[in-house]
């Protein structure tokens, strides 16, 4: 019997792997057309991306490599010319007069490859991307000599990948028209080397003294200090690091002994010399004296601006706040003996002064001096901006009586506690006046309190505030108070760590003659480049520290300190002015003074003035009681150099120091009614009180060993107790 197979479907299989291998052809297809379209898209995108950063690379012209004399003009506050700037103070040399130590140095440690490259390097900009991208920024380095030439001639310093490419398009345009010889003359001519020095023959004059005639002399660790230089001129910079610059400068001398251009026993040798500096006095500027320390602050900005390599380049016009009459006489008055106290007869120093003064209304530096001529040096220490010092009793009103009244709580006539016997203690720390004076049940007026500064009463209304609320305000009149040793009562008497400078108190004390408001101090209004394109055209902005009603309080209580206080050394017929003093004790028991200061106004010139030594001694330190000096320093510079007349006050005229008779004081609720009479006290700068009850002698302070010994740390530091603690007032701070 016959069995019929079923019909078996033998040629469906077959079919459905024919169908899966045509659906596979056509999704490989698709997808490779997709793909092909992709990449299409994105190499046009990328030669449109490409087209478009060289349209804005900015046209260049390369001959202006060769330019060497285009100066830069620096104007005063009424657009006249002040003095010249050459393209920051180059004196070109050419490179055969530069020592090869120098050169191979320089490739040595800024580009080993520069003589097998054409302006870039390829290996550098791998690093250089793959560093990006790993750390999200746009800050790595991986330039040549000739993209850094790029840079400095025809770019500004902004990190940014549009720079880079500008840069490497124009570092390959030089490459293209100048010989490599020829770029390394151009760099070394051109890179700024710090402390003013741009190129290198400024650099060897500046640091070692040698004329750009004698560059043969420079020695093998000479030229390496310099060539180590340009990565980090400011960091780097002998004059003000020796111990990084030794460093830095034995790293140079290690990569010579890589590249073969030194033995291991030339490096050894080399590593284990000085600095060998010999510095010159200063570079060729063409300023009058009257304005160098001027000059070096516009100086100074430019650097903070980052216009650095814009400078260099020359042909920039940049418009200053300073009014030249009042310059003059600021110079005149801190170059002035009689306005400064008779040195010690122990003293081996001479002592230093320095002076700012700015527009309350637009921080404009109107008249800045840094110190005396005959100790000035090219871009060396400013002590009007960079001096740190303890301000003494001129913080008063910064962290005490300024905060105070802006809570609503406390106003002129309003008493303060200054203890029975002119002493507080809070906490274990004692603070006492720097005299025995009168009180009423132990309580004064603020009026009397600030008038005279007494030390009690700011450091009790510091404590009813709050140290933070005192600081806070402190930060918003541009004074940091975030160290953690500033966290105290003693700031009330200006025991803060580091230190201002007087450019930083005379910033502060301009929000008071500003109706609260304190525009940020500079010197620089404007710059435009060769073009005439504004290249900075200020960005200061104003910063609220306090109402207008506590700013006009404040203006009325300083001016009574001039009227009727112990600032009446700054009273100058026509103006009418305001003002703080300050001193700091050297030691408690030294009877000298480290610092003298005061900070005063008048309607339209806010001012600061420092005098000390620059190295505090006991030899070396002012005579006690010589606080009248500063203040004479200032009234001096405001008759000479102001116009008479120069606006009013928006106060009621000052009245004398009053405290009344009988009084609850302050409460902590802010309520308080006074009671019984009141009379008035007028006094004068003798220390007197008439009418009103006769003030005790001043008493002989008991001796009391020093915190440190002389020079060795901060004064007001005592034994047993936080600084400001000690019998006869609170050394350091220990009067006004």
């Amino acid at each position: 019997m016959s069995t019929a197979n079923p019909a078996a479907p033998v040629a469906r299989p077959k079919t459905r792997r024919k169908q899966r291998r045509r659906h596979r052809g056509r999704r490989i297809a698709l997808t490779a057309s997709l793909t092909l379209i992709v990449a299409a898209a994105i190499f046009a995108a990328t030669i449109y991306e490409v087209e478009q950063q060289i349209a804005a690379v900015p046209a260049v012209n390369l001959n202006r490599l060769l330019n060497t004399h285009t100066v830069s003009r620096v104007l005063d506050g009424s657009g006249h010319l002040l003095f010249e700037l050459p393209p920051a103070g180059r004196i070109d040399v050419p490179l055969s007069m530069i020592p090869r130590d120098v050169q191979r140095a320089l490739i040595a440690t800024e580009d080993a490859g520069f003589y097998h490259q054409d302006g870039f390097s390829i290996e550098s900009y791998i690093r250089a991307a793959w560093h990006d991208l790993l750390h999200h920024d746009e800050a790595q380095g991986g330039s040549t000599l000739t993209q850094q030439l790029a840079k400095i001639v025809y770019l500004t310093d902004a990190k940014t990948f549009q720079r880079k490419w500008n840069q490497l398009v124009i570092s390959m345009e030089i490459a293209r028209r100048y010989t490599h010889n020829q770029i390394l003359d151009f760099y070394l001519n051109r890179v700024y080397y710090g402390a003013g020095a741009t190129g290198i023959a400024q650099a060897a004059y500046v640091y070692f003294g040698v004329k750009p005639t004698e560059m043969k002399r420079l020695s093998l660790v000479q030229c390496a200090l310099l060539a180590g230089l340009p990565q980090a001129p400011s960091l780097y910079d002998p004059l003000v690091d020796p111990k990084l610059a030794m460093i830095r400068r034995n790293e140079v001398l290690q990569r010579m002994e890589r590249q073969g251009d030194l033995t291991y026993a030339q490096m050894q040798k080399a590593q284990a010399t000085g600095l060998e500096l010999h510095p010159g006095r200063s570079p060729e500027f063409p300023v009058a004296q009257v304005d160098e320390s001027y000059r070096d602050v516009v100086l100074t900005e430019i650097s903070q601006m980052h216009l650095t390599s814009a400078l260099e380049n020359g042909g920039l016009t940049i418009t200053t706040a300073l009014n030249p009459r009042l310059q003059q006489s600021t110079f005149a008055a801190v170059n002035n003996w009689r306005y400064y106290p008779t040195p010690l007869s122990t003293a081996h120093e001479e002592v230093q002064g320095a002076a700012v003064m700015i527009d309350p209304h637009t921080g404009g530096i109107l008249a800045l001096v840094g110190g005396k001529a005959n100790t000035y040096s090219y871009l060396g220490f400013n002590y009007a901006t960079q001096t740190q010092r303890s301000p003494g009793s001129a913080m008063k009103p910064l962290v005490a009586y300024g905060p105070a009244i802006q809570t609503g709580r406390w106003n002129a006539s309003s008493a303060v506690e200054d203890g029975e016997n002119n002493q507080l203690s809070f906490h274990g720390y004692t603070v006492s006046d720097w005299e025995p004076h009168w009180t009423d049940q132990g309580a004064v007026s603020i009026r009397w309190a600030l008038a005279e500064s007494w030390n009690a009463p700011a450091v009790w209304l510091l404590n009813e505030i709050g140290v933070d609320r005192g600081i806070a305000f402190a930060d918003c009149a541009g004074i940091d108070l975030n160290h953690a040793a500033d966290r105290n009562l003693t700031i009330a008497l200006g025991n803060v760590i580091p230190g201002i400078s007087p450019l930083q108190l005379a910033d502060a004390y301009a929000s008071f003659d500003n109706d609260g408001e304190r525009m940020p101090a500079h010197a620089i209004l404007r710059v435009t480049g060769p073009d005439g394109r504004v290249l900075y055209g200020g960005r200061e902005r104003p910063v609220r520290v306090m109402s207008p009603s506590t700013a006009r309080q404040m203006v009325a209580l300083l001016e009574n300190n001039v009227t009727n206080g112990i600032v009446a050394g700054a009273a100058a017929p026509g103006h009418e002015v305001a003002g703080k003093t300050g001193s700091v004790a050297y030691t408690n028991w030294s009877r000298t003074d480290s610092d003298l200061w005061v900070a005063a106004f008048t309607p339209n010139v806010v001012g600061a003035i420092w005098e000390g030594y620059p190295k505090t001694t006991l030899a070396d330190s002012l005579p006690q009681w010589s606080s009248k000096y500063p203040p004479m320093m200032f009234s001096a510079i405001i008759r000479n150099g102001w116009p008479a007349h120069g606006g009013r006050f928006a106060v009621a005229p000052a009245v004398g120091p009053e405290y009344p008779t009988n009084f609850p004081l302050q409460s902590h609720s802010g309520t308080s009614t006074a009671t019984g009479s009141q009379h008035t006290v007028w006094l004068n700068i003798g220390k007197t009180a008439n009418p009103g009850p006769t003030q005790p002698p001043r008493p002989a302070a008991p001796p009391a060993p020093p915190a440190h010994g002389p020079g060795g740390g901060p004064p007001g530091h005592a034994p047993g107790g936080p600084p400001g603690h000690g019998p006869g007032g609170p050394p350091g701070h220990g009067h006004p």
